[in-house]
């Protein structure tokens, strides 16, 4: 049997070899780059958040941000879109690709 191995050195918290931290650089870089985002803002809550997350997968911002928008104003809290049917959240996912995303979306609302 062979002895652990120790992890190797540049983890999250190592500071990079100029001793400043390798996360210090992307914040501050995230901080004058990033883009206004509807789900990025403190407004948009979980619902918010998670509604995004399922779909941004596979599919770009350019295209979800108007049907994420629209999805929120129908829609503002789970229980709303729980209360129609699936086939209205399919529909309403337009053509952001994969609609099986508006299914678990709808079941995750329920």
């Amino acid at each position: 049997m062979t002895a652990p191995t120790k992890p190797s050195p540049g983890g999250p918290s190592d500071p990079a070899p100029s001793g400043v931290p390798l996360h210090a650089p992307v914040i501050d870089w995230f901080d004058d780059h990033a883009r206004d985002l509807p789900w990025r803002r403190p407004e948009a809550g979980a619902w918010g958040v998670m509604v995004s997350e399922f779909m941004l997968q596979q599919t770009p911002v350019s295209r979800v941000q108007p049907v994420y928008e629209q999805w929120l104003a129908r829609w503002p809290r789970p229980a709303d879109l729980a209360a129609e049917a699936p086939g209205e959240a399919v529909r309403a996912w337009g053509r952001l690709g994969y609609p099986r995303r508006a299914l678990r979306l709808h079941g995750a609302a329920v």
